[in-house]
């Protein structure tokens, strides 16, 4: 007795084409997206550039928040907290970075 069997079918098997004679000019480029590896390939090359300019926002907004502290012990330590969470945080996405990349020449796989 099979409750839960169903197929997932992969993004190309969708038919994202719309009812007969409607045509819509971003169906094409939807229609070709391909496997889930190829839409986190695409969302990769898009995530690493935004994750850093967001560290270097952070950064900065520690350090004047660490200048308007003015010596206040308790505004200091969130300030250096927050530098030190960016710092962190820049260092998790660069070791993901070449972690992808080293993976990348050991699967043989182009993620890129």
């Amino acid at each position: 007795m099979r409750l839960l069997t169903f197929k997932i079918p992969r993004y190309d098997e969708i038919s994202l084409v719309p009812i007969e004679g409607v045509t819509t000019p971003n169906i094409a480029k939807w229609k070709n997206i391909g496997d889930i590896g190829q839409i986190i390939s695409r969302l990769l090359t898009y995530i690493f550039p935004i994750t850093g300019i967001l560290t270097f926002i952070y950064l900065i907004y520690g350090g004047i928040h660490l200048m308007i502290a003015l010596g206040d012990e308790e505004g200091v330590r969130e300030a250096k907290a927050k530098i030190t969470g960016a710092i962190i945080g820049f260092l998790i996405v660069f070791a993901s970075y070449w972690i992808v990349q080293i993976l990348e020449i050991i699967l043989g796989v182009q993620l890129f």
